[in-house]
């Protein structure tokens, strides 16, 4: 009998001891930035799923593209042991700025009523594509893939316009209209072919990174190369100096250091792509945290 009290009185002293441990040293979670999208889906009159009226599968592949890399979840593409989890999220828009339940979540299909969109300053994608169909941008991410065309598009792959008010090195303080605010993406270079049949993705560009690299501009980050030779700086102490953008796999040593061409910030082929560094991390937040349509927009 005097055994069974000891014992009893041992047990109690152990979950007292635990009990004071966990009240003294809670644990919290990292706060997350949840940014609602909405795909503007630009196409001139093609059915749903035949060529720049991409499927919804294409487009939910897309965005969980953008979440494995911005939040470097393990076992996706988007893990790399010397990269950062932003701690950004993107998620389909629920409803249309009037409060309507959206058949497609996080898709506004517009017949634009031309085959190709050409590029350039003053263009009429920003003068008359984007103004017509933006969504408040104080509210939603706004994402036009369109079918690039013409001489200046010809090679292009998609844009971003950079924020406002930011605060950052690199960067101006008007960095553009709310007009115009978003991301643009070829439709043949939006999505992954790993998660499904889109016979019209692009072979190089076909694991979702250019829309990862022009969320990055999108977020206040620069090319990894700085836009010029080895003095130029892409204001991220974390990212070795290079002379020019990378476009294959293979490994380059320029301005004496061997380039970082896994950052998503480079030019090189998506399955070479794979992470962000702890300061463009911190230049993201910076521009969600204090960048005007930017700091509205996600979860508190």
């Amino acid at each position: 009998m005097k055994q069974f009290k000891i014992k009893v009185l041992v047990v109690l002293g152990v979950l007292v001891f635990l009990a004071g441990c966990s009240s003294d040293e809670e644990i919290t979670e990292p706060f997350v930035y949840r940014i609602p999208v909405v795909v503007h889906v630009v196409h001139n009159g093609q059915d749903v799923g035949e060529g720049p009226n991409i499927s919804q599968a294409q487009v939910q592949s897309q965005i969980d593209v953008l979440n494995e890399d911005f939040r470097r979840i393990s076992g996706t593409n988007g893990f790399d042991s010397n990269g950062v989890d932003t701690e950004i999220e993107f998620y389909m828009a629920m409803t249309d700025p009037d409060g309507n339940m959206l058949p497609e979540p996080g898709i506004d299909r517009y017949n634009g009523g031309r085959f190709i969109w050409p590029t350039g300053l003053a263009t009429s994608i920003d003068s008359q594509l984007k103004p017509a169909t933006i969504w408040d941008p104080n509210r939603y991410f706004n994402i036009w893939t369109v079918n690039f065309g013409g001489f200046v598009g010809r090679n292009l792959l998609g844009y971003a316009q950079f924020p406002s008010d930011s605060g950052l090195a690199g960067l101006n303080v008007n960095e553009g209209s709310a007009l115009t605010d978003g991301v643009v993406v070829g439709y043949k270079y939006f999505g992954s072919a790993e998660k499904g049949n889109f016979p019209d993705l692009n072979e190089t560009y076909n694991l979702g990174r250019t829309t990862t690299h022009e969320v990055g501009h999108w977020l206040g980050l620069r090319h990894i190369w700085g836009d010029g030779d080895c003095l130029v700086d892409d204001f991220c102490n974390d990212t070795p100096n290079s002379d020019e953008p990378n476009f294959s796999c293979e490994t380059h040593i320029s301005c004496g250091t061997l380039d970082m061409i896994e950052n998503y910030m480079d030019y090189t082929e998506d399955s070479c792509m794979s992470m962000f560094t702890q300061d463009q991390k911190e230049r993201m937040v910076q521009v969600l945290e204090n960048s005007p349509r930017r700091s509205t927009l996600y979860e508190r």
